[in-house]
């Protein structure tokens, strides 16, 4: 699948690749108007310590008809993941993108504080899917967000799992 993506244009790397590679469509669209580095402490300390992630880049017009898909583990207790999604959908293209995101049961607290950018440009159409099943003890402070041009438009579908909820009843009824 990955030579039919380059065939058609369609950039689909790990973001430390990407900004190797396409150091110019980085720097203009990663942590500048989308999430904006400055829009709280964890976009912050996202912005300074950030690692891995996804980027994906479709040209203007095109079409890809197979959902594009990543998935990002938490695989050490008393940890911080902080990877980066960047989706750029050039105008009048069109994309699914499915993430997945976990973290096993651990007996420390971890935290996780990804960003997702979505650039959704001019008649483009995005379908971002996040399935995230985290340790009831992983702290979750993701910052998403899309910029959605004219006539532009984006379904999104978020789930996250793994919390424990804790029921208490009265020792006698």
């Amino acid at each position: 699948i990955k030579k039919e993506l380059a065939d058609k244009g369609v950039i689909f790397e790990n973001m430390d690749v990407a900004l190797q590679k396409y150091p110019e469509l980085v720097k203009e669209h990663f942590m500048t108007k989308c999430i904006p580095v400055t829009d709280h402490k964890f976009t912050m300390l996202h912005g300074a310590v950030w690692s891995g992630g996804t980027f994906i880049y479709v040209p203007k017009g095109v079409k890809v008809h197979l959902p594009l898909q990543a998935y990002f583990r938490m695989n050490r207790e008393k940890s911080a993941q902080f990877e980066h999604t960047l989706i750029i959908a050039d105008e009048g293209s069109d994309i699914t993108y499915i993430e997945g995101c976990s973290a096993p049961q651990y007996q420390a607290s971890s935290l996780h504080a990804g960003g997702v950018e979505l650039w959704v440009k001019k008649g483009a159409h995005v379908k971002y899917i996040s399935v995230e099943n985290w340790s009831h003890n992983t702290y979750n402070l993701n910052t998403k967000k899309a910029l959605v041009f004219d006539d532009a438009h984006v379904e999104w579908i978020n789930g996250n799992l793994g919390s424990r909820v804790t029921m208490l009843y009265p020792s006698s009824i």
